[in-house]
């Protein structure tokens, strides 16, 4: 399967071009203004396969999304979405530095290259708390939501599901709660909204990377928004 990831510099981002192969076309965004930078070392020195293939640009801008549709003239069978809101700091508390609408307009400038290119599915992470799924946030996580830099995030996310649910196109919305940098475990759903979760669930990054892949090669999840904990 060639798929095509967008956000591929974020953390969880890395973690799937460290643990997988089948990923043929990754989209590294490298404006100004954004935390992440397009890797200056060779491909070797982030232990990815001679068969990924890096697009510079910004999924904000159409002309760069398209680009990176149209590898050696080779569309994606699916998209990855890992794209978050860049900040002052890695820090998830910190001052939000992209366009408040950063997320929803990469996401929009996808899906209309999906459309010209024939692509059928489209798969982002988002997070517990988008959508349907706020009330079965813990009550300091729904604080956190409403009143601190976290809030763009989350308002970008839920333009995200928005924009993704009217689009028409075949769609894994799923939703992690609080990341972690442990090893992959097994992944539990809890619905689409949460419901049963708890107020201390956690996954790790390489878990989510793992439920992303399955969800491109796989129908289990399709025009749905699991959440998902380990």
């Amino acid at each position: 399967m060639r798929l095509l990831l967008l956000g591929a510099n974020g953390r969880t981002g890395v973690t799937k071009l460290r643990r997988w192969s089948a990923i043929h076309a990754l989209y590294l965004r490298e404006e100004d203004w954004m935390f992440c930078k397009v890797p200056s070392q060779p491909l070797s020195r982030y232990g990815m396969s001679a068969g990924l293939i890096i697009v510079a640009g910004t999924p904000h801008n159409l002309e760069d999304v398209c680009k990176a549709f149209s590898v050696k003239q080779k569309s994606p069978d699916a998209v990855i979405v890992a794209l978050n809101p860049s900040r002052a700091s890695d820090s998830p508390f910190s001052k939000p530095m992209a366009p408040p609408r950063f997320m929803a307009d990469s996401v929009a400038n996808t899906i209309t290259a999906m459309k010209q290119h024939g692509v059928p599915k489209i798969v982002v992470m988002q997070a517990l708390g988008v959508g349907d799924s706020f009330p079965n946030m813990s009550v300091w996580m729904r604080w956190v939501r409403h009143w601190t830099y976290m809030k763009h995030s989350y308002d970008d996310h839920d333009l995200v599901d928005m924009e993704i649910k009217s689009s028409g196109v075949n769609y894994v919305l799923p939703r992690p709660p609080w990341l972690t940098n442990g090893r992959a475990r097994p992944v539990r759903t809890f619905g689409n909204n949460g419901h049963g979760v708890g107020s201390f669930a956690t996954i790790s990054r390489e878990s989510v990377a793992d439920f992303l892949l399955d969800a491109c090669e796989q129908d289990t999840w399709d025009k749905s928004t699991p959440v998902i904990a380990s």
